[in-house]
Formats: C-alpha cells, sequence, structure tokens
C-alpha cells in the first residue's frame, strides 16, 4: 500500500509539474506588437505578399522570416494580390495555435 500511495504522489507531482511548463509559454523575440481593440490581444506581424498558389498565400517579413496561410484565415472582403502588405494576428499568449486572421494593410 505505501509503494502505491508513493508512486501516486509521485506521479501526481510530475503531472503538476508538466502543466505549470505548459503555462509559460515564450513569445518570439522582436514580434510583439500588440492590438488590443477586443478583450483578447493579439501579437501582430506584417508580411509582403511574394506568391500566391490557388488559395494558398506565402509572404516575407522585413526581418527574413516568412509565413504561409490559406484564404480561410483572410477576414477582410479585400482581394490580396503579390505585393500586398498584410498584417497577420496571433494570439499574445498562445502562439502555439498558430494564425488567428489576416487582414490587408
Amino acid at each position: 500500500m505505501f509503494k502505491r500511495m508513493t508512486i501516486l504522489a509521485i506521479l501526481s507531482l510530475i503531472l503538476i509539474a508538466l502543466m505549470l511548463m505548459k503555462t509559460h509559454t515564450t513569445s518570439p523575440a522582436n514580434h510583439t506588437s500588440t492590438k488590443s481593440s477586443s478583450p483578447t490581444a493579439y501579437t501582430t506581424m506584417e508580411y509582403t505578399i511574394t506568391k500566391i498558389s490557388g488559395k494558398q498565400y506565402y509572404g516575407k517579413a522585413d526581418d527574413g522570416t516568412g509565413i504561409q496561410f490559406s484564404a480561410k484565415n483572410i477576414v477582410s472582403g479585400d482581394k490580396i494580390q503579390v505585393n500586398d502588405h498584410v498584417i497577420c494576428y496571433f494570439e499574445k499568449n498562445n502562439l502555439g495555435k498558430g494564425l488567428v486572421k489576416v487582414e490587408k494593410k
């Protein structure tokens, strides 16, 4: 019985440690421009569209990072073309979720 209680306590501590580690996320360096027009703030990045292939859009930021997204992420009704500037929104505290929305600048 003592062994079972010890194993349960150790597994509980591991679970708690993993939950605490998950809550501590890091944001990418030099990419933290936030917009708080709603209760949820977003991290935004600006990209220039470099290629469009079907419903897939490819972009590049000034710092050289790239992005790929589909047309379903575009919230505005504007037609986005090559060399257009777009703003990509990511959740501020949960970058693991990925891209939330894209708007033409």
